[in-house]
């Protein structure tokens, strides 16, 4: 006897539905995407509405950034300006209308970044966000000790290996450094150790071109650093370009290595002075018990 095989109804979606489901999918589709900045609109919300277009292929796309991923990266969209957004698309269900959108935007072209660099150099230099003025020392004795870096790599082995046994206490926050996508990372990391009691703050990462240090140029990372309540010690890499975020900082080094020693030094200089004061209490107690045995005998 044949058995009957009822078929499972057809889902029927509703339009909001079939978007919402539509989107779940493109949400996988996060790329890097590069091309010319086409029409930019502003809104009253604060929100950045453009286009980026191929001109090879004649390709256009429509992009949306919010208000506070736009404020964060200090780029002013304008028309004709090469960019990278990195993100994923979106269909906007009161229109249908499908856009990039960018969370994270970042210049395309060493040149073009190079004229970034300066022109916000100039700028903080004339605020005298860089100026000698604003340095302050390394405390002596430091022990509490705050270091933003990531947990991959050989930076951070570096940096403990090359720390002495002075008792140091070590608070990491494991962050981002490569990139323009490292902004928030690093600007959460420093603002979370402003409410720890520490006595240094160290910024450490191995070198990198200008295109991978660009979270290091970044106008509110850099103001961040300047203001922090500690002295900052940045080692973030060799470069020809030095960052701003090294330049803001209260020490510069040239690698993770290099900040562990200068955190040494005081407490080695005490170590050199507890050993010679060591040996001439010793001498001075030999040389008083030879006076002593002298005494006796005579």
């Amino acid at each position: 006897m044949e058995k009957e095989y009822q078929q499972k109804p057809e889902k029927i979606f509703s339009v909001s539905e079939y978007i919402e489901l539509l989107n779940i999918g493109l949400k996988k589709s996060r790329a890097k995407i590069i091309g010319e900045v086409g029409k930019v609109d502003f809104a009253p919300s604060g929100h950045v509405y453009f286009s980026l277009r191929d001109e090879k292929e004649k390709s256009v796309i429509n992009c949306i950034i919010w208000k506070s991923r736009y404020s964060l990266y200090g780029i002013e969209l304008q028309e004709g300006l090469q960019i990278i957004a990195s993100g994923y698309p979106e269909i906007y269900g009161f229109s249908g209308r499908l856009s990039f959108l960018a969370e994270v935007i970042e210049i395309a072209g060493e040149g073009a970044l190079k004229k970034e660099y300066e022109k916000l150099k100039k700028k903080l230099t004339e605020e005298g966000i860089f100026a000698e003025s604003r340095k302050r020392p390394i405390p002596h004795y430091p022990q509490k000790i705050g270091v933003i870096t990531s947990r991959q790599g050989a930076v951070l082995a570096d940096f403990l290996n090359n720390l002495g046994k002075f008792g140091f206490k070590i608070k990491m926050i494991d962050s981002r450094v490569e990139g323009q996508a490292a902004v928030v990372d690093l600007l959460l990391s420093v603002k979370s150790f402003r409410k720890q009691n520490i006595d240094v703050l160290v910024i450490i990462r191995g070198g990198g071109s200008l295109e991978s240090l660009m979270a290091f140029n970044n106008e509110l990372l850099v103001r961040e650093i300047a203001n922090f309540p500690v002295p900052v010690v940045a080692g973030i890499g060799h470069h020809k370009d030095v960052s701003l975020a090294e330049l803001a900082a209260d020490v510069m080094v040239s690698t993770p290595t290099a900040a562990a020693n200068l955190l040494n030094q005081s407490w080695e200089r005490a170590h050199l002075v507890l050993e010679r004061y060591e040996r001439k209490i010793f001498d001075n107690y030999e040389n008083a018990l030879l006076d002593t045995l002298s005494f006796l005998n005579d």
